[in-house]
């Protein structure tokens, strides 16, 4: 019998995936279109979107029993 994942670990993983991708993506458009640059902006979406890339990677791992 296959090893079912967690629905609830493979839900957090779609979701902090989708957050850290949005983190990502805005600060690529700021980066690219913003009039000023924010130092502190940018560092937060940096951080956000590797804290919740990595998160969503790591449940999606733990979810396929890697």
């Amino acid at each position: 019998m296959a090893n079912l994942p967690s629905l609830s670990i493979w839900i957090f993983a779609w979701i902090f995936l989708f957050i850290g991708i949005a983190s990502l993506v805005v600060l690529i458009v700021y980066s690219k279109y913003g009039r000023e640059i924010s130092v502190r902006l940018s560092i937060i979406s940096i951080v956000f979107s590797s804290i919740f890339l990595g998160f969503g990677f790591h449940f999606l791992l733990l979810s396929w029993n890697l």
